[in-house]
């Protein structure tokens, strides 16, 4: 559901700014770029298309025929269609070898993996030695729950239930995504293998401009650098499958010869 802060949804059909807001974010941890790259939760394309540009081969994976079938559509006929290859696909049981990709990304998908350490441990096996995961996932401490809000079967927007976030029990119950704070993330990547490099926070991005959106962005644009960043909407985070550690013990009897 898309707030009406424009806050919620990651689509392109929804604004411009947030697509630019988390690309720029995951650009300044690092820059995209490679042989391989596997975009989990791909959907419609509309992050993929642009990550593409610094690789020579692209996959995107999703469990949604509706949206696959959309990127299929946008692609179609251009030149990304030589090199992007869009399949169904669990981001538990991914179907491609060890050490495949210089980079996975998961742009507002983990909070939806049911079997997220599952899928975390797929993502390190299908990385390369050195190779990164990045991603972002909504912020525990943002005030408003951007997926929406389940009460009694029906969905309400966030603005009806401000500060469900920080109800854990609450939230639990009433929202269809999950939340994270930094340290929870990490402690999912560490229990995967992966190594935290980069953690940063952003704000909303207000796409929709309505109502008090046009006022209250450029104070959450601010807050982005000063130490009550950690209220942004979204973490985004770079982690690293470790290099595998060179063997340079001598048996003894190298030792002795020396």
């Amino acid at each position: 559901m898309q707030t009406p802060l424009g806050i919620g949804n990651t689509s392109s059909a929804y604004g411009e700014r947030g697509i630019v807001k988390r690309l720029t974010a995951l650009r300044a941890q690092h820059k995209p770029k490679g042989e391989r790259l596997l975009d989990v939760g791909c959907g419609d394309g509309s992050y993929t298309v642009r990550l593409a540009e610094g690789f020579t081969k692209v996959d995107g994976v999703d469990i949604e025929s509706v949206r696959l079938k959309m990127f299929a559509e946008r692609i179609e006929g251009t030149d990304l269609a030589e090199r992007i290859t869009i399949r169904e696909m669990s981001a538990s049981e991914l179907d491609f070898p060890d050490d495949t990709f210089d980079l996975v990304t998961a742009i507002e998908v983990v909070e939806h993996v049911h079997e997220l350490d599952r899928a975390l441990k797929e993502i390190h096996r299908v990385l390369k030695p050195g190779g990164l995961f990045q991603l972002t996932t909504p912020n525990r401490w943002f005030p408003l729950e951007t997926h929406g809000v389940l009460f009694r079967g029906r969905r309400y927007r966030s603005t009806r239930a401000p500060f469900l976030t920080w109800v854990r029990p609450l939230h639990r119950r009433m929202a269809d995504a999950r939340t994270f704070t930094g340290a929870e993330i990490r402690g999912h990547l560490t229990r995967a293998g992966l190594r935290t490099r980069r953690l940063d926070y952003i704000g909303p991005p207000f796409d929709l401009m309505a109502g008090v959106g046009r006022f209250v962005r450029p104070v959450t644009d601010w807050m982005e650098g000063t130490p009550l960043r950690f209220l942004g909407m979204a973490l985004v985070v770079t982690a690293e499958k470790p290099v595998p550690a060179v063997q340079t013990a001598r048996t003894p009897s190298e030792n002795a010869g020396r």
